[in-house]
């Protein structure tokens, strides 16, 4: 499903009109965005939980070259599904 679609799928089940859910759905990303920079963990209920990982900084080596270099440490984004969410794809 693209945005386009969820939007369309949003602006049906509450009545309204596509102007108006995109601009939601466009906060709520935001917001989201925005936690996530600041290093906050967003759990949503029934939902998941949005949050970042670190993965260590660790030694790779060149494929052309076979030279050992150094691959930085990062924050990558995850999400956790809730035991809900997992029950209802499941069933």
């Amino acid at each position: 499903m693209k945005k386009k679609q969820l939007i369309e799928r949003m602006a049906a089940k509450m009545a309204i009109s596509h102007a108006q859910t995109k601009p939601q759905l466009e906060q709520i990303l935001a917001t989201i965005h925005q936690a996530l920079t600041e290093g906050e963990k967003v759990y949503v209920p029934q939902f998941g939980t949005f949050e970042l990982r670190y993965h260590l900084a660790k030694q790779g080596r060149n494929p052309q070259t076979g030279e050992s270099i150094e691959i930085d440490g990062f924050n990558q984004p995850s999400f956790k599904p809730a035991p809900k969410l997992k029950e209802q794809v499941n069933s």
